[in-house]
């Protein structure tokens, strides 16, 4: 029978507490700084590692924590993901289905604190990407469906103040999310966040952001950052209670 990574494990990862069953293969990393794995699938999926270099550099400039800012690519079956606390999903098109497996090794990531962030790069409100991300969660939390976060949820307000979650576009007003109990451990966004901060080699914006130019971009950056904090001061504050609500609504075979 193999032995599953635990919560604690995935804690221990960033520093914040020792692992209940410490599994050097599947346990979250021996760093304690945090990364960006991005999650990549056979089609659908980009890559934009400078994105989440800058958005970690500045999180270390402008926060406390502790960040190593750099960027991995990882397929969702692969036990590396659970390295990763912060995740993310940069959609540029219809995803493929996912296998069984990548599926419940999602869940498993997702109830034992990791958090995901779907990129929408299409610039299209409710395009094929949106609509097949969306299919991708109602496989995930098959008794909760994507909704838009409310203005006044923590992700607004976990480090900067923000009215609406701007990136390279304006499309939406909103983010929306799963909410499980206190968390929000998945978020979908449909500005592009990661095209307003991708950078060519020579460190020049690789994309025009509009309608609102440089001032919409600083936004979409800090908009980054409170993505950051919150997955770090939400998600992981929230131990075991957390745990078993996400196990029980999507039926994770899993024992502590």
């Amino acid at each position: 029978m193999p032995v599953e990574p635990t919560r604690r494990a995935l804690l221990a990862g960033l520093g914040a507490a020792a692992a209940l069953a410490p599994l050097p293969a599947l346990a979250f990393g021996d760093r304690s700084r945090l990364d960006v794995a991005e999650i990549m699938l056979p089609s659908g999926t980009l890559s934009r590692p400078e994105a989440w270099r800058r958005m970690l550099y500045e999180v270390i400039q402008t926060t406390s924590v502790e960040a190593h800012p750099d960027a991995v690519q990882v397929e969702p079956e692969d036990p590396a993901l659970f390295e990763h606390p912060f995740s993310v999903l940069i959609g540029d098109g219809e995803l493929p289905p996912l296998s069984d497996a990548a599926i419940e090794q999602l869940r498993r990531y997702l109830a034992y604190g990791g958090f995901l962030l779907l990129d929408d790069a299409t610039g299209t409100a409710g395009g094929a990407f949106a609509r097949s991300a969306k299919r991708l969660t109602e496989r995930l939390f098959p008794t909760r469906p994507m909704s838009p976060l409310p203005g006044d949820h923590s992700i607004f307000r976990s480090f900067f103040l923000l009215d609406r979650p701007l990136g390279r576009v304006a499309v939406s007003d909103v983010l929306e999310g799963i909410t499980v109990g206190p968390v929000t451990p998945l978020v979908l966004c449909p500005n592009d966040l990661s095209g307003a901060l991708h950078r060519a080699e020579d460190g020049r914006n690789r994309f025009p952001v509009v309608p609102g130019g440089e001032e919409q971009r600083r936004e979409a950056l800090k908009l980054g950052i409170n993505l950051v904090l919150y997955s770090l001061t939400s998600n992981y504050k929230h131990d075991q209670a957390h745990v078993a609500e996400l196990m029980r609504d999507g039926k994770l075979g899993i024992s502590e």
